[in-house]
């Protein structure tokens, strides 16, 4: 038994009113101090864990903002070639004057690189019933455009879209002229950072790319895909921008959040 305690049951057992009400209002302000210093604690460690998650986010959104960079420059590449090749189609303009260069833009303008947000940290804020941690409304609201229902959804479907174009204009490509063009034509296959070379050399002499072209012209259907294909890359070019000032924007109230 506590000493407080003790001296409880003695002035209780001498019936001493006055000590008794001044010991229970002693014994009732430290519980009351206590669940204070406890929900107190509570608070501060949902705090750090508030900061945490909004850290690891500002982090993604600067991971979103490289990611888009090279996105955008490779579809607005992408978007050249698409250009240089229509431009064949339509005036018989070589690219550089050079057959194979003309190859290689039908054959670059069906490249693809998709785009997806870094959202593992928002997905585990959910996942986890964390998100109530951050208090402010606003901040959640945002996040949930940003990473929900922004245009990065529609971005990503349109980026990851495989068009007709990209079909045709590999089918009638030489597997061996393919194979060529991905080996020494193309930087980082696979890469979020994926990039051209370029100064790809021939590997076949200007009558055999020739050769080439007459078989992209002569393919049913592959001119108008071509457009189609174009207009789609520069809406995705578009709405990757779109998603870019929506980053920067998040960035800016995270770190005010944060800064509280």
């Amino acid at each position: 038994m506590s000493m407080l305690s003790r001296r409880f049951a003695a002035n209780l057992a001498s019936q001493d009113w006055a000590a008794i009400v001044i010991e229970f209002a002693i014994v009732v302000a430290g519980v009351f101090v206590g669940i204070q210093v406890s929900n107190w604690n509570a608070d501060r460690a949902d705090l750090r864990r508030a900061h945490a998650y909004l850290a690891r986010i500002h982090g993604d959104l600067l991971t979103d903002q490289r990611a888009i960079g090279n996105s955008v420059a490779y579809w607005r590449k992408v978007i050249a070639y698409g250009e240089a090749a229509n431009a064949y189609a339509e005036r018989g303009e070589l690219v550089d004057g050079s057959r194979w260069r003309t190859v290689l833009a039908f054959y670059q303008a069906s490249q693809m690189l998709p785009f997806r947000l870094a959202d593992s940290t928002y997905r585990e804020l959910l996942s986890s019933g964390d998100l109530g941690l951050i208090h402010g409304e606003g901040l959640r609201s945002a996040l949930a455009g940003y990473y929900v229902t922004g245009p990065a959804v529609a971005t990503d479907y349109i980026l990851r879209y495989a068009p007709e174009y990209r079909t045709l204009v590999r089918g009638h490509t030489p597997p061996a002229l393919s194979d060529y063009i991905w080996q020494h034509c193309v930087r980082r296959v696979g890469a979020m950072d994926e990039s051209f070379v370029p100064d790809c050399e021939s590997p076949v002499s200007e009558g055999e790319a020739q050769a080439v072209l007459d078989g992209y012209l002569a393919a049913p259907g592959i001119l108008p895909a071509l457009r189609f294909w174009m207009t789609n890359q520069k809406i995705g070019v578009a709405l990757l921008e779109s998603v870019r000032r929506d980053s920067v924007a998040m960035g800016r109230q995270v770190e005010a959040e944060i800064g509280r």
